[in-house]
């Protein structure tokens, strides 16, 4: 039985998600995708793109249970047709034994950028959360606050002085 033969309410929850989100797209995988749900993937993520202008998208793999080569090919396909359409595609979630994998394999996501997490995957596309905290604010805090429970006073240096 392919997808096609399910009921509509079934083909509608067997559905990828495509998230739109400040002129991105985002695309979550998740468990097994299936060779109807990749080629349907592919249709609506384009339908997507042209609905909604999108120039960035995505598509994160870190909930996938297996990445086989044809999959590989599905999002190779995928990201060129959305590049065509003037759609950059960042490809993240990748672990380690599927990068293993693929390199082994010798496949090729040519034109796809990568990114370690989704975070890192939007800042790729220009995407950045205002005020969020770096590394360096992330030390300051947790100093202040070790200082302050230990009854310390902050040490407070003049960032001129800082070598």
């Amino acid at each position: 039985m392919s997808i096609s033969d399910l009921p509509r309410h079934a083909r509608e929850l067997s559905r990828i998600p495509i998230i739109p989100l400040w002129g991105q797209l985002i695309v979550p995988l998740q468990g097994d995708i299936t060779d109807a749900q990749a080629a349907q993937l592919c249709s609506d993520v384009l339908a997507d793109i042209q609905r909604t202008g999108a120039k960035g998208m995505v598509v994160d793999i870190s909930g996938l249970w297996l990445v086989d080569s044809h999959l590989c090919a599905v999002l190779a396909r995928l990201a060129g047709s959305a590049r065509l359409m003037g759609t950059r595609t960042v490809l993240c979630g990748m672990g380690a034994d599927v990068a293993l994998t693929l390199q082994s394999m010798g496949i090729q996501l040519d034109g796809v950028e990568t990114a370690l997490g989704l975070e890192e995957g939007l800042a790729l596309l220009g995407i950045h959360a205002v005020g969020a905290r770096t590394a360096e604010s992330e030390r300051e805090a947790a100093q202040k606050l070790a200082d302050e429970m230990l009854g310390l006073e902050p040490v407070v240096v003049p960032r001129s002085s800082v070598v």
